[in-house]
């Protein structure tokens, strides 16, 4: 009579591989924690202020009540329609300020660039890129002009419907990354501005 091998009592938080010796799953988790704290640590002793949570830069002092005072002017097209609805969600959550003390104005370009080419010519990906060139104005006197670009990859599929949809779904994200990008630019501006000492005037 053969008798079989004892098997081996597995420590807790461990699952068996194909020759039945355990692996731990508990590793990666923290090594995420200990990872993601050393890059925060290391941007802090750069100087870098992130831009929401207690000490972000949209938690200084007035740089909310400025983003509030924004009246973001109508855009063109589905594209500038979708931008500034998310414009508005961030930067007036709760709603724009009763009196508005500045004025944004944004122009939009797109442009789709085919990046794959299969044996038939045709193409296989492309790159749906968006140019935001925006300016913040308070009455007549400019304070800032800027430009942001986002890119965002999708395929090109055999069906028109699901290459339609690929695309569609490209568009939205890249217009959430320039409407970030461009939140993320005038609350900088602000902050920036907020720490700006008043200068004295001479006796």
């Amino acid at each position: 009579m053969i008798k079989s091998a004892p098997t081996r009592a597995r420590p807790p938080g461990t699952r068996a591989n194909k020759k039945g010796d355990p692996l731990t799953t508990r590793s990666a988790k923290p090594l995420r924690t200990i990872i993601a704290a050393v890059g925060l640590t290391a941007l802090a002793g750069c100087g870098f202020s992130p831009l929401y949570g207690e000490r972000s830069v949209s938690a200084a002092p007035g740089v909310n009540e400025s983003l509030t005072q924004i009246v973001i002017r109508p855009l063109p097209e589905r594209q500038g329609q979708k931008l500034r609805q998310i414009l508005r969600e961030q930067l007036q959550p709760r709603g724009m300020a009763k009196q508005p003390a500045f004025d944004l104005e944004v122009h939009l370009t797109t442009r789709i660039e085919e990046i794959g080419v299969r044996l038939d010519a045709t193409s296989s990906r492309a790159n749906y890129i968006l140019t935001a060139n925006f300016y913040l104005n308070e009455g007549a006197n400019r304070l800032i002009g800027d430009r942001v670009q986002a890119i965002v990859s999708y395929n090109i599929l055999d069906e028109q419907y699901a290459t339609v949809a690929s695309q569609a779904d490209a568009e939205n994200r890249v217009i959430r990354r320039v409407g970030e990008e461009i939140t993320a630019r005038l609350a900088v501006f602000f902050h920036q501005r907020a720490e700006k000492p008043v200068a004295q005037a001479v006796p």
